[in-house]
Protein backbone atom coordinates (compact mmCIF):
# COMPACT_ATOMS: atom_id res chain seq x y z
CA UNK A 1 0.00 0.00 0.00
CA UNK A 2 2.77 2.20 0.98
CA UNK A 3 4.73 1.51 -2.61
CA UNK A 4 1.16 2.40 -4.63
CA UNK A 5 0.94 5.70 -2.49
CA UNK A 6 4.54 6.60 -3.79
CA UNK A 7 3.83 5.94 -7.16
CA UNK A 8 0.99 7.86 -7.55
CA UNK A 9 2.39 10.81 -5.88
CA UNK A 10 5.29 10.89 -8.04
CA UNK A 11 3.49 10.51 -11.09
CA UNK A 12 1.16 13.71 -9.73
CA UNK A 13 4.43 15.69 -9.37
CA UNK A 14 5.50 14.83 -13.00
CA UNK A 15 2.37 15.70 -14.59
CA UNK A 16 2.74 19.26 -12.48
CA UNK A 17 6.08 19.98 -13.81
CA UNK A 18 5.22 19.27 -17.65
CA UNK A 19 2.20 21.27 -16.81
CA UNK A 20 4.71 24.57 -15.82
CA UNK A 21 6.63 24.00 -18.27
CA UNK A 22 3.91 24.46 -20.89
CA UNK A 23 2.64 27.51 -19.03
CA UNK A 24 5.76 29.06 -19.09
CA UNK A 25 5.95 29.64 -23.08
CA UNK A 26 3.32 31.05 -25.59
CA UNK A 27 0.76 33.62 -24.64
CA UNK A 28 -0.77 33.58 -21.30
CA UNK A 29 -4.15 33.16 -22.73
CA UNK A 30 -3.32 29.04 -23.17
CA UNK A 31 -3.31 28.36 -19.09
CA UNK A 32 -6.40 30.41 -18.88
CA UNK A 33 -8.44 26.92 -18.98
CA UNK A 34 -8.00 25.66 -15.95
CA UNK A 35 -8.52 28.79 -14.33
CA UNK A 36 -11.82 29.30 -16.05
CA UNK A 37 -12.37 25.79 -15.11
CA UNK A 38 -11.92 26.50 -11.58
CA UNK A 39 -14.04 29.65 -11.54
CA UNK A 40 -16.99 28.64 -13.12
CA UNK A 41 -17.29 25.67 -10.39
CA UNK A 42 -17.33 27.85 -7.64
CA UNK A 43 -20.31 27.63 -5.84
CA UNK A 44 -22.89 30.34 -7.20
CA UNK A 45 -23.04 32.17 -3.69
CA UNK A 46 -19.62 32.99 -3.75
CA UNK A 47 -19.76 35.23 -7.32
CA UNK A 48 -23.49 36.68 -6.40
CA UNK A 49 -23.35 40.23 -5.46
CA UNK A 50 -24.49 41.60 -2.55
CA UNK A 51 -27.83 43.68 -2.59
CA UNK A 52 -27.50 47.01 -2.60
CA UNK A 53 -28.40 48.85 0.38
CA UNK A 54 -31.65 52.24 -0.24
CA UNK A 55 -32.31 53.92 3.11
CA UNK A 56 -35.49 55.19 3.41
CA UNK A 57 -36.85 56.60 6.29
CA UNK A 58 -40.72 57.24 7.03
CA UNK A 59 -43.12 58.48 8.69
CA UNK A 60 -45.79 56.52 7.73
CA UNK A 61 -45.55 53.67 10.91
CA UNK A 62 -47.45 52.74 13.59
CA UNK A 63 -50.82 54.33 13.97
CA UNK A 64 -50.24 56.65 10.88
CA UNK A 65 -53.21 56.36 9.03
CA UNK A 66 -51.19 55.59 5.84
CA UNK A 67 -48.90 52.37 7.49
CA UNK A 68 -50.97 49.95 6.16
CA UNK A 69 -50.83 51.22 2.69
CA UNK A 70 -47.22 52.24 2.99
CA UNK A 71 -46.12 49.02 4.37
CA UNK A 72 -48.16 46.88 1.33
CA UNK A 73 -46.56 49.35 -0.89
CA UNK A 74 -42.79 48.16 0.58
CA UNK A 75 -43.68 44.44 0.47
CA UNK A 76 -44.18 44.17 -2.73
CA UNK A 77 -41.16 46.10 -3.63
CA UNK A 78 -38.98 43.44 -1.72
CA UNK A 79 -40.93 40.71 -3.05
CA UNK A 80 -40.15 42.05 -6.48
CA UNK A 81 -36.50 43.51 -5.76
CA UNK A 82 -35.38 41.96 -2.65
CA UNK A 83 -32.80 40.33 -4.40
CA UNK A 84 -30.64 43.08 -5.57
CA UNK A 85 -32.51 46.19 -3.40
CA UNK A 86 -32.28 45.96 0.65
CA UNK A 87 -34.50 48.82 1.35
CA UNK A 88 -33.53 50.01 4.90
CA UNK A 89 -36.66 51.94 6.71
CA UNK A 90 -36.48 54.09 9.59
CA UNK A 91 -39.34 54.33 11.34
CA UNK A 92 -39.46 58.01 12.52
CA UNK A 93 -42.79 58.36 14.71
CA UNK A 94 -44.01 61.73 13.78
CA UNK A 95 -44.35 63.94 10.65
CA UNK A 96 -42.70 66.98 12.47
CA UNK A 97 -40.05 64.55 13.84
CA UNK A 98 -39.22 63.27 10.14
CA UNK A 99 -39.33 66.99 9.42
CA UNK A 100 -36.83 68.27 12.18
CA UNK A 101 -34.93 65.13 11.69
CA UNK A 102 -34.14 65.50 7.76
CA UNK A 103 -33.20 69.31 8.46
CA UNK A 104 -30.55 68.48 11.07
CA UNK A 105 -28.99 65.79 8.39
CA UNK A 106 -29.28 68.56 5.49
CA UNK A 107 -27.12 70.52 7.78
CA UNK A 108 -24.43 67.53 7.74
CA UNK A 109 -24.52 66.83 4.46
CA UNK A 110 -24.92 63.11 5.55
CA UNK A 111 -28.98 62.77 3.97
CA UNK A 112 -30.71 59.33 3.61
CA UNK A 113 -31.15 57.77 -0.19
CA UNK A 114 -34.83 58.97 -0.68
CA UNK A 115 -35.83 62.00 1.42
CA UNK A 116 -39.46 63.51 1.73
CA UNK A 117 -39.46 67.51 0.56
CA UNK A 118 -42.44 68.68 3.00
CA UNK A 119 -42.68 71.45 5.04
CA UNK A 120 -39.76 73.30 2.82
CA UNK A 121 -36.82 70.77 2.75
CA UNK A 122 -37.37 70.55 -0.70
CA UNK A 123 -35.59 74.20 -0.40
CA UNK A 124 -33.39 73.39 1.79
CA UNK A 125 -32.04 70.45 -0.17
CA UNK A 126 -32.11 72.21 -3.94
CA UNK A 127 -30.44 75.15 -2.69
CA UNK A 128 -27.86 72.93 -0.76
CA UNK A 129 -26.91 71.13 -3.66
CA UNK A 130 -27.82 67.88 -1.84
CA UNK A 131 -31.05 66.53 -4.17
CA UNK A 132 -30.53 65.13 -8.03
CA UNK A 133 -32.49 66.78 -10.72
CA UNK A 134 -34.61 63.95 -12.03
CA UNK A 135 -35.48 65.26 -16.04
CA UNK A 136 -32.62 63.06 -17.49
CA UNK A 137 -34.54 59.77 -15.37
CA UNK A 138 -37.73 60.81 -16.74
CA UNK A 139 -37.46 61.22 -20.32
CA UNK A 140 -35.36 57.78 -20.77
CA UNK A 141 -38.63 55.96 -18.87
CA UNK A 142 -42.01 56.72 -20.95
CA UNK A 143 -44.35 54.77 -19.24
CA UNK A 144 -43.06 56.40 -15.26
CA UNK A 145 -43.13 59.79 -16.74
CA UNK A 146 -46.51 59.05 -17.77
CA UNK A 147 -47.74 57.57 -14.59
CA UNK A 148 -46.90 60.85 -12.92
CA UNK A 149 -48.34 63.24 -15.44
CA UNK A 150 -46.96 66.53 -16.78
CA UNK A 151 -48.66 68.57 -14.25
CA UNK A 152 -47.21 66.83 -11.48
CA UNK A 153 -43.66 67.01 -12.92
CA UNK A 154 -44.59 70.81 -13.78
CA UNK A 155 -45.49 71.26 -10.31
CA UNK A 156 -42.26 70.80 -8.63
CA UNK A 157 -39.86 72.05 -11.11
CA UNK A 158 -37.72 75.19 -10.88
CA UNK A 159 -35.87 76.63 -13.83
CA UNK A 160 -36.94 73.63 -15.99
CA UNK A 161 -35.50 71.08 -13.42
CA UNK A 162 -38.03 68.48 -11.77
CA UNK A 163 -36.45 68.24 -8.16
CA UNK A 164 -39.09 65.79 -6.78
CA UNK A 165 -41.58 63.23 -7.75
CA UNK A 166 -45.29 63.11 -5.87
CA UNK A 167 -46.90 60.67 -4.32
CA UNK A 168 -49.97 61.97 -4.63
CA UNK A 169 -52.76 64.97 -5.67
CA UNK A 170 -54.08 66.38 -2.87
CA UNK A 171 -57.73 68.19 -3.12
CA UNK A 172 -58.51 69.52 -0.20
CA UNK A 173 -61.93 71.35 1.05
CA UNK A 174 -63.77 70.15 4.86
CA UNK A 175 -65.46 67.58 6.82
CA UNK A 176 -68.51 69.14 8.90
CA UNK A 177 -70.70 66.72 10.85
CA UNK A 178 -74.07 66.67 9.22
CA UNK A 179 -76.55 65.93 12.66
CA UNK A 180 -74.59 68.80 14.60
CA UNK A 181 -75.55 71.16 11.65
CA UNK A 182 -79.37 69.44 10.96
CA UNK A 183 -79.56 70.18 14.85
CA UNK A 184 -78.27 73.56 14.27
CA UNK A 185 -80.40 74.65 11.47
CA UNK A 186 -77.06 75.68 9.24
CA UNK A 187 -75.79 74.48 6.02
CA UNK A 188 -71.87 74.54 4.57
CA UNK A 189 -71.22 78.51 4.39
CA UNK A 190 -71.16 80.10 0.92
CA UNK A 191 -69.57 83.49 2.74
CA UNK A 192 -67.15 83.44 5.10
CA UNK A 193 -69.07 86.51 7.13
CA UNK A 194 -71.80 83.20 6.71
CA UNK A 195 -69.40 80.71 8.42
CA UNK A 196 -68.88 82.95 10.91
CA UNK A 197 -72.48 83.30 11.74
CA UNK A 198 -72.39 79.15 11.61
CA UNK A 199 -69.95 78.85 14.21
CA UNK A 200 -71.32 81.49 16.73
CA UNK A 201 -74.84 79.12 16.32
CA UNK A 202 -72.82 76.15 16.87
CA UNK A 203 -71.08 77.40 20.01
CA UNK A 204 -74.40 78.60 21.14
CA UNK A 205 -76.05 74.68 20.78
CA UNK A 206 -72.92 73.75 22.89
CA UNK A 207 -70.59 72.50 20.63
CA UNK A 208 -67.23 73.57 19.74
CA UNK A 209 -67.54 74.56 15.97
CA UNK A 210 -63.66 73.96 14.64
CA UNK A 211 -61.07 71.33 15.33
CA UNK A 212 -58.42 73.82 15.19
CA UNK A 213 -54.35 73.34 16.22
CA UNK A 214 -51.40 75.72 16.66
CA UNK A 215 -48.92 72.33 17.35
CA UNK A 216 -46.49 71.14 14.76
CA UNK A 217 -47.12 72.94 11.21
CA UNK A 218 -50.88 74.07 12.81
CA UNK A 219 -52.10 72.27 9.73
CA UNK A 220 -55.89 72.13 10.37
CA UNK A 221 -55.75 75.90 11.27
CA UNK A 222 -53.47 76.88 7.82
CA UNK A 223 -55.63 75.40 5.87
CA UNK A 224 -58.47 77.69 6.94
CA UNK A 225 -55.88 80.81 6.71
CA UNK A 226 -55.06 79.63 3.63
CA UNK A 227 -59.02 79.76 2.15
CA UNK A 228 -59.74 82.90 3.30
CA UNK A 229 -56.48 84.39 1.36
CA UNK A 230 -56.74 81.88 -1.13
CA UNK A 231 -60.62 83.07 -1.64
CA UNK A 232 -60.26 86.62 -1.06
CA UNK A 233 -60.23 87.84 -4.70
CA UNK A 234 -57.19 87.53 -7.41
CA UNK A 235 -54.45 89.09 -4.97
CA UNK A 236 -54.89 86.52 -2.56
CA UNK A 237 -55.18 83.39 -4.80
CA UNK A 238 -52.15 84.25 -6.79
CA UNK A 239 -50.26 84.74 -3.30
CA UNK A 240 -50.97 81.35 -2.32
CA UNK A 241 -50.07 80.23 -5.74
CA UNK A 242 -46.79 81.99 -5.78
CA UNK A 243 -43.64 80.06 -4.30
CA UNK A 244 -41.58 81.45 -1.50
CA UNK A 245 -43.47 84.48 -0.71
CA UNK A 246 -41.34 87.35 1.11
CA UNK A 247 -44.04 89.76 2.06
CA UNK A 248 -46.94 89.05 4.11
CA UNK A 249 -48.17 92.48 5.16
CA UNK A 250 -51.04 92.66 2.38
CA UNK A 251 -54.56 93.10 3.02
CA UNK A 252 -55.30 89.86 2.21
CA UNK A 253 -53.28 88.46 4.47
CA UNK A 254 -53.46 90.69 7.39
CA UNK A 255 -57.94 90.09 7.01
CA UNK A 256 -57.33 86.85 7.27
CA UNK A 257 -55.45 86.62 10.18
CA UNK A 258 -57.69 88.70 12.04
CA UNK A 259 -60.43 86.25 11.36
CA UNK A 260 -58.31 83.28 12.29
CA UNK A 261 -58.02 84.90 15.57
CA UNK A 262 -61.12 84.94 16.83
CA UNK A 263 -61.72 81.52 15.55
CA UNK A 264 -59.17 80.30 17.91
CA UNK A 265 -60.09 82.34 20.51
CA UNK A 266 -63.89 81.89 20.56
CA UNK A 267 -64.51 78.75 18.28
CA UNK A 268 -62.33 75.71 18.93
CA UNK A 269 -61.60 73.73 21.35
CA UNK A 270 -59.67 73.83 24.63
CA UNK A 271 -56.83 71.88 23.99
CA UNK A 272 -56.42 73.71 20.10
CA UNK A 273 -53.45 75.83 21.50
CA UNK A 274 -49.80 74.43 21.00
CA UNK A 275 -52.50 70.42 19.62
CA UNK A 276 -50.81 68.27 16.93
CA UNK A 277 -53.39 67.04 14.33
CA UNK A 278 -53.62 63.94 16.23
CA UNK A 279 -55.97 66.00 18.67
CA UNK A 280 -57.52 68.25 16.23
CA UNK A 281 -58.56 64.68 14.25
CA UNK A 282 -60.21 62.94 17.84
CA UNK A 283 -62.01 65.96 18.50
CA UNK A 284 -63.65 65.78 15.15
CA UNK A 285 -63.78 61.80 15.06
CA UNK A 286 -65.71 61.77 18.37
CA UNK A 287 -68.17 64.68 17.95
CA UNK A 288 -66.59 67.19 20.04
CA UNK A 289 -65.82 69.33 17.11
CA UNK A 290 -68.40 69.81 14.56
CA UNK A 291 -65.92 70.74 11.47
CA UNK A 292 -62.26 70.29 10.44
CA UNK A 293 -60.01 71.35 7.47
CA UNK A 294 -58.48 68.21 6.04
CA UNK A 295 -57.85 65.59 3.23
CA UNK A 296 -59.38 62.88 1.92
CA UNK A 297 -57.04 60.69 3.64
CA UNK A 298 -58.98 61.13 6.78
CA UNK A 299 -62.05 59.46 5.41
CA UNK A 300 -61.32 55.88 6.34
CA UNK A 301 -60.52 56.77 10.74
CA UNK A 302 -64.75 57.82 10.06
CA UNK A 303 -65.82 54.27 9.86
CA UNK A 304 -62.29 53.02 11.94
CA UNK A 305 -63.65 51.83 14.96
CA UNK A 306 -60.50 52.96 16.89
CA UNK A 307 -60.76 56.01 15.77
CA UNK A 308 -64.73 57.39 15.63
CA UNK A 309 -67.70 55.70 17.33
CA UNK A 310 -69.98 53.32 15.37
CA UNK A 311 -71.86 54.63 12.52
CA UNK A 312 -69.89 57.93 12.37
CA UNK A 313 -69.20 58.08 9.11
CA UNK A 314 -72.92 58.29 8.00
CA UNK A 315 -72.72 61.92 10.05
CA UNK A 316 -69.88 63.26 7.86
CA UNK A 317 -70.81 65.61 5.20
CA UNK A 318 -67.72 67.34 2.92
CA UNK A 319 -67.90 70.73 1.73
CA UNK A 320 -65.53 73.53 -0.47
CA UNK A 321 -64.35 76.42 1.72
CA UNK A 322 -66.65 80.17 1.41
CA UNK A 323 -66.46 81.98 -2.16
CA UNK A 324 -66.22 78.49 -3.98
CA UNK A 325 -62.40 77.66 -2.62
CA UNK A 326 -60.91 74.29 -3.31
CA UNK A 327 -57.33 73.21 -2.47
CA UNK A 328 -55.98 71.56 -5.61
CA UNK A 329 -52.10 71.23 -5.64
CA UNK A 330 -49.05 68.18 -5.81
CA UNK A 331 -47.52 66.93 -2.81
CA UNK A 332 -43.59 68.30 -2.60
CA UNK A 333 -42.97 64.01 -3.12
CA UNK A 334 -39.97 62.26 -2.44
CA UNK A 335 -36.30 63.47 -3.70
CA UNK A 336 -33.21 61.55 -4.71
CA UNK A 337 -30.52 62.09 -2.31
CA UNK A 338 -27.52 59.24 -3.01
CA UNK A 339 -24.15 60.52 -4.03
CA UNK A 340 -22.99 56.64 -5.12
CA UNK A 341 -23.69 55.96 -8.50
CA UNK A 342 -24.55 52.24 -7.46
CA UNK A 343 -26.77 53.36 -4.94
CA UNK A 344 -28.54 56.10 -6.80
CA UNK A 345 -29.65 53.44 -9.60
CA UNK A 346 -31.07 51.08 -6.92
CA UNK A 347 -32.66 54.10 -5.04
CA UNK A 348 -33.90 55.29 -8.31
CA UNK A 349 -35.86 51.69 -9.29
CA UNK A 350 -37.44 52.36 -5.22
CA UNK A 351 -38.29 56.18 -6.20
CA UNK A 352 -40.48 55.03 -9.36
CA UNK A 353 -41.83 51.77 -7.59
CA UNK A 354 -42.73 54.31 -4.86
CA UNK A 355 -44.93 56.84 -6.76
CA UNK A 356 -45.46 54.84 -9.78
CA UNK A 357 -49.17 53.32 -10.98
CA UNK A 358 -49.31 50.92 -8.27
CA UNK A 359 -48.43 52.96 -5.05
CA UNK A 360 -50.81 55.62 -6.04
CA UNK A 361 -53.38 52.55 -6.41
CA UNK A 362 -52.73 51.17 -3.28
CA UNK A 363 -52.83 54.48 -1.44
CA UNK A 364 -56.31 55.47 -3.29
CA UNK A 365 -58.12 52.30 -2.30
CA UNK A 366 -55.90 52.26 1.22
CA UNK A 367 -56.01 55.92 1.88
CA UNK A 368 -58.93 57.95 0.21
CA UNK A 369 -55.48 59.52 -1.63
CA UNK A 370 -56.45 61.28 -4.93
CA UNK A 371 -53.95 59.79 -8.11
CA UNK A 372 -51.51 61.85 -9.90
CA UNK A 373 -53.92 61.47 -12.69
CA UNK A 374 -56.97 59.91 -13.90
CA UNK A 375 -55.28 56.56 -15.53
CA UNK A 376 -55.42 55.39 -12.23
CA UNK A 377 -58.98 55.07 -11.24
CA UNK A 378 -60.90 53.77 -7.89
CA UNK A 379 -62.74 50.66 -8.33
CA UNK A 380 -66.30 50.22 -8.24
CA UNK A 381 -66.21 48.66 -4.79
CA UNK A 382 -64.32 52.05 -3.46
CA UNK A 383 -66.64 54.05 -4.64
CA UNK A 384 -69.54 52.86 -3.33
CA UNK A 385 -67.56 52.49 0.14
CA UNK A 386 -66.23 56.28 0.10
CA UNK A 387 -69.01 58.46 -1.53
CA UNK A 388 -67.37 61.56 0.26
CA UNK A 389 -63.77 60.94 -2.26
CA UNK A 390 -65.96 61.54 -4.83
CA UNK A 391 -67.86 64.60 -3.79
CA UNK A 392 -64.24 66.16 -2.84
CA UNK A 393 -62.61 65.35 -6.29
CA UNK A 394 -66.18 67.15 -8.11
CA UNK A 395 -64.95 70.04 -6.37
CA UNK A 396 -62.20 70.51 -8.49
CA UNK A 397 -64.17 70.81 -11.52
CA UNK A 398 -65.97 73.11 -9.83
CA UNK A 399 -64.40 75.74 -7.61
CA UNK A 400 -63.96 79.15 -8.19
CA UNK A 401 -60.45 79.44 -6.94
CA UNK A 402 -58.11 76.77 -6.60
CA UNK A 403 -54.75 77.27 -4.52
CA UNK A 404 -52.07 75.98 -2.44
CA UNK A 405 -51.22 75.04 0.78
CA UNK A 406 -48.97 77.58 3.28
CA UNK A 407 -46.45 74.28 3.63
CA UNK A 408 -46.32 73.69 -0.39
CA UNK A 409 -45.47 77.82 -0.84
CA UNK A 410 -43.65 78.49 2.11
CA UNK A 411 -40.01 78.47 3.33
CA UNK A 412 -38.89 76.29 5.87
CA UNK A 413 -38.51 78.64 8.61
CA UNK A 414 -42.14 79.94 8.10
CA UNK A 415 -43.41 76.64 8.39
CA UNK A 416 -41.90 76.25 11.49
CA UNK A 417 -42.94 79.52 12.64
CA UNK A 418 -46.69 79.25 12.82
CA UNK A 419 -46.76 77.11 16.41
CA UNK A 420 -44.95 80.26 18.26
CA UNK A 421 -46.66 83.42 16.16
CA UNK A 422 -50.31 81.29 16.26
CA UNK A 423 -50.40 81.72 20.17
CA UNK A 424 -49.09 85.47 20.03
CA UNK A 425 -52.58 86.07 18.36
CA UNK A 426 -54.53 84.03 20.77
CA UNK A 427 -53.22 86.13 23.82
CA UNK A 428 -53.50 89.66 21.77
CA UNK A 429 -49.46 90.16 22.43
CA UNK A 430 -49.17 90.52 18.66
CA UNK A 431 -51.66 92.36 16.34
CA UNK A 432 -52.49 90.74 12.83
CA UNK A 433 -50.26 93.25 11.75
CA UNK A 434 -47.50 92.81 13.76
CA UNK A 435 -47.58 88.75 12.84
CA UNK A 436 -47.45 89.61 9.07
CA UNK A 437 -44.53 91.29 9.75
CA UNK A 438 -42.75 88.87 11.78
CA UNK A 439 -43.49 86.25 9.12
CA UNK A 440 -42.17 88.65 6.10
CA UNK A 441 -39.10 89.26 8.69
CA UNK A 442 -38.65 85.57 8.61
CA UNK A 443 -39.10 84.79 5.21
CA UNK A 444 -36.39 87.19 4.37
CA UNK A 445 -33.80 85.46 6.11
CA UNK A 446 -33.75 83.29 3.29
CA UNK A 447 -31.40 83.70 0.67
Amino acid sequence: MKKAFLKIAACTIAATMIMSLFGGCGNTNTNTGADTTTESSAPAEQTKKDPVKVTYPSYRVGTHVSAEAEKKIIDEFNRLYGDEIELVIEEIPSDQTYVDKMKVLAASGDLPDIVEGKNGINNILINGGLAVPLNEYLDADPQWKAEIGEKAIEANSRDGQCWSISTARQIVGYFYNKEIFEEVGIKPAETWEEFESNCEKILQAGYAPLALMTGENAWTTNLILASIVGTSGEAGNEFMNTAFPRNFETPEMIDALKKVQVMLQKYTTKDALGAAYVNAANNFCQGKAAIIANGPWMIPDFSNPDKAPEGFADKVGVAMYPNAGIFSSFEEGLMLCSKDEAQREAALKFLKFRTGAFAQSVMLEMNSVTPLTENVKPSQEFVEKFPLFMEINDFAGKAKYNYKFFDTISYANVTDSWKTVYPELVFNKATAEEVAKKLSDIAAKNK
